[in-house]
């Protein structure tokens, strides 16, 4: 049975914290799973004030190295220690995370109470990094000024359900029924009942793309289409679009563009300039192109498994 697809935005704002909104980080928590996507300044506040519960997570990935993104997790990893933390952290992130880490750890003379296992990416293309049961988690390029990474995270498929008249009518033992939901036929008084006459498909595997920071470039379609949700950085409205692509950057529109162009199900916006106090006429533009777009904001919570098909 699926169980929660949750992402809760702990901050939605760009290089500074700003009218409220801290600088990028997400918790996703899906099925027995809490991932930290990014950790920027703020993060454990935000952790506290939503409800998460730091223990809980069990990896961290990392985009890329600008402070916005990490200034975060020094703090977050020594107060895991504080915390008595047991279990194995693992974090995933561009080469340069793993010298920083040691560095501050080591300065700070911190004695961590738990084993940190810093695994850094380098790549070129969209791959596999890690694997569960019940979902896959794959890294792939996007476009800023420095090495970035964006995540996808993807449930696998589950097993076919047995129909409860099924289970009746043929008086389904339990080792009958484990067979049926390894996909096997049925044995039934001389006869061969086809599973797909016994089972049906269980819920749709969803998945969640995150993109940031990036300017929206098209070679990122591949790696996100069809998606549930997209979280793309929308930084900027169209207005600075020349100022965006110096910078390594998206507007709004952008992103919007780039998310028609892969077909994804629901945008969700974020890191928005500190110019901004209103970020409304953001969602607007968005909107402009794609319909089905989420303004995110600091303690937002998104059911992935029931976004709006047709917002």
């Amino acid at each position: 049975m699926r169980g929660q697809f949750y992402l809760t935005i702990l901050g939605s704002n760009s290089a500074t914290p700003a009218y409220g909104r801290f600088p990028t980080s997400q918790v996703l928590t899906l099925n027995d799973h809490t991932f930290l996507i990014d950790c920027g300044e703020g993060s454990q506040i935000r952790m506290g004030e939503y409800k998460i519960k730091r223990n809980k997570i069990s990896h961290i990935f990392i985009s890329h190295m600008h402070g916005d993104h990490i200034f975060g997790l020094p703090g977050l990893i020594t107060s895991l220690t504080l915390n008595s933390r047991k279990e194995p952290l693992t974090i995933y992130g561009p080469k340069g995370i793993k010298a920083f880490l040691d560095a501050v750890i080591s300065m700070s003379y911190s004695h961590l109470s738990f084993d940190l296992i810093i695994n850094e990416i380098e790549t070129d293309k969209k791959i596999s990094i890690l694997a569960f049961e019940d979902v896959e988690i794959f890294a792939f390029p996007v476009f800023h000024r420095i090495p970035t990474y964006g995540y996808l995270f993807e449930e696998k498929a589950g097993p076919r359900n047995i129909l409860k008249s099924a289970i009746h009518k043929y008086s389904l033992s339990v080792d009958q029924i484990k067979s049926i939901k390894a996909g096997n036929d049925l044995d039934f008084d001389g006869k061969t009942i086809p599973n797909e006459e016994i089972t049906k498909e269980s819920l749709k595997p969803q998945s969640y793309a995150y993109c940031a920071d990036s300017r929206a470039d098209d070679r990122i379609i591949e790696s996100v289409k069809g998606v549930s949700a997209m979280y793309f950085e929308t930084t900027y409205l169209d207005d600075l679009r020349d100022q965006a692509s110096e910078r390594g950057h998206a507007t709004s529109k952008q992103a919007a563009e780039l998310a028609l162009k892969a077909n994804v199900n629901a945008l969700i916006t974020g890191h928005y300039s500190s110019r901004y106090k209103d970020v409304q006429p953001i969602l607007d533009e968005a909107k402009s192109v794609f319909p089905n777009v989420y303004l995110g904001y600091d303690g937002m919570m998104l059911d992935i498994r029931n976004l709006d098909q047709s917002k």
